[in-house]
């Protein structure tokens, strides 16, 4: 796959948001992606958070939507690029006293998030604005609710790590893998369908929750190793 790749951080990911969003950035923060900012114009944001699906998974089983509409492959420089201290640095940067969601529904815009009972604490989320799902089919039904009128929203989906962690230290098979990559992208291809005319898809993905030994060889082996976390980013625009 050849797109226009961008290569930024996560610390850089809320400032982002920010002023995608048209929103003032606090001081103190990274400064917002130069790059990015002049990519998209955004008029509402929706985070999708995928554990261990990153630039190895996009390759190797080539998800037809996400690479239909791929604008840009966002490269993320972080120090851990597991799923929990990642995502903390997408919402909180570097600043433990900030809060994305937070900050973007204090400012009064539409704030929506779709996640896990465990997400809750870890990553600071209040329940005003939160709804808990029992598994991804129920976290994508919530989103089909939320899409058409939420300015920020964020949902995280889990079948990925539930899958290697009921594999173990076996590599689970490549057709249960492809089948759950294939669902996965025809419900963002829905998504994608009902939001509204201006909206910012960022499609991340990390490293999963603990690392997990692979029994990959040859070129698997070394795609694998050199994984990094991504952000596929797309705007749905006028046709």
């Amino acid at each position: 796959m050849s797109f226009p790749q961008v290569r930024t951080t996560a610390l850089e990911f809320p400032a982002t948001v920010l002023a995608l969003l048209g929103l003032e950035v606090p001081e103190g923060l990274f400064a917002p992606n130069k790059e990015l900012l002049e990519k998209f114009d955004p008029t509402a944001v929706v985070i999708i958070m995928i554990d261990n699906f990153g630039l190895f998974e996009a390759v190797v089983y080539k998800p037809e939507a996400l690479i239909k509409n791929m604008e840009v492959l966002a490269l993320l420089d972080t120090n851990d690029p597991y799923a929990l201290p990642l995502i903390k640095r997408l919402l909180k940067g570097h600043r433990p006293d900030f809060h994305l969601i937070q900050h973007v529904k204090n400012y009064g815009k539409a704030t929506q998030v779709i996640c896990r009972e465990e997400d809750m604490d870890h990553c600071e989320f209040n329940s005003e604005y939160t709804v808990q799902p029992r598994d991804d089919m129920a976290t994508y039904i919530e989103a089909t609710k939320h899409i058409a009128k939420s300015e920020l929203l964020y949902l995280h989906f889990l079948d990925f790590e539930s899958l290697y962690a009921q594999y173990g230290h076996r590599t689970p098979p490549k057709t249960l893998l492809e089948k759950i990559v294939r669902r996965t992208d025809n419900w963002i291809k829905i998504l994608y369908q009902q939001a509204r005319i201006g909206t910012l898809f960022i499609v991340a993905g990390n490293h999963g929750r603990h690392p997990i030994p692979l029994n990959y060889e040859g070129k698997l082996a070394e795609w694998r190793k050199a994984n990094a976390p991504i952000a596929i980013m797309f705007q749905k625009r006028e046709e």
